[in-house]
């Protein structure tokens, strides 16, 4: 189906295993034999503390049941093998930076939601790369052959919607969610997979009896509105594909992929640096 009959088209570009990913093509570029990647490996703490926390895991990693979050002397109970580095956020910022200096060449209005995040407006930019779906895999194919990584790509007509098509099935993968694709893709999954829904929000709408983002879209707003105020209002419009924020353009760093705990040590306005500049 061709994009020109929605007025806006929003491609939301994710890293898949962000730092983990990032320390691997370091790591190979260096000379290393084993990628990362392909074994259970984790980014968190030093090699020698058992009080860090696990920031990122390969998918071999997955495997053993360990989850971002917990601390490392628990998952190397579960993985007596994991293989561990310390987070380098100096090489994630020029990796950040080495993704926005490709992406921006599709579109004026790049919006960086996080350190491993994009937003992308290509409404209007069909004349220049192609529908969509075509234009996303050539970013993501570019991405992965010349920086080393894989991405996906979520394509919506709003940031909301693809946000959730990037988070659909990883890695490497394109995906939209039109709204006419609403319900059938966006609807089954459960309700916590929706933007802006926590632990705790989750635990209020289990009450409510909603487990699914469809069971949210079909509850009485104002329900929702008495039950979590306003912020059920927000979230029954997001379950709806309800989304009108645009793609601010700049230099905005939303430093969520961090976290609370770490403080970055230099300016998020570092200089790009490409990936072939990493090596010392």
């Amino acid at each position: 189906m061709s994009s020109s009959k929605y007025p806006r088209i929003i491609m939301h570009i994710d890293v898949n295993s962000a730092f983990l990913s990032w320390q691997a093509v370091y790591n190979l570029q260096k000379g290393d034999a084993v990628d990362l990647r392909e074994i259970p490996s984790v980014v968190g703490g030093s090699r020698e503390a058992r009080n860090g926390i696990v920031l990122a895991k390969s998918t071999p990693a997955k495997a053993y049941g360990i989850q971002t979050g917990e601390v490392l002397w628990q998952a190397r109970q579960k993985c007596p093998n994991l293989v561990s580095v310390p987070p380098n956020y100096e090489l994630y910022m020029k990796c950040s930076n080495a993704l926005y200096e490709l992406v921006k060449e599709y579109s004026p209005k790049i919006q960086r939601f996080s350190i491993d995040e994009v937003f992308l407006d290509y409404t209007g930019m069909e004349k220049h790369f192609g529908e969509p779906v075509e234009a996303a895999h050539m970013i993501k194919d570019r991405i992965k052959h010349e920086l080393g990584f894989t991405v996906n790509v979520g394509i919506g007509c709003n940031k909301l919607t693809a946000k959730v098509a990037g988070d659909l099935k990883k890695p490497d993968m394109v995906h939209t969610i039109y709204p006419h694709e609403i319900p059938q893709k966006m609807w089954t999954l459960p309700v916590e997979d929706l933007f802006m829904v926590g632990r705790q929000t989750k635990k209020k709408l289990y009450l409510l009896n909603i487990h699914t983002i469809g069971q949210l879209a079909n509850t009485d707003c104002k329900l929702l509105n008495y039950k979590l105020k306003s912020f059920g209002t927000v979230i029954w419009c997001y379950a709806n594909g309800i989304d009108e924020s645009p793609v601010q353009s700049g230099y905005f760093l939303q430093m969520k992929g961090i976290g609370n705990s770490t403080t970055i040590r230099f300016d998020v306005t570092d200089t790009y640096f490409p990936l072939q500049n990493l090596l010392p």
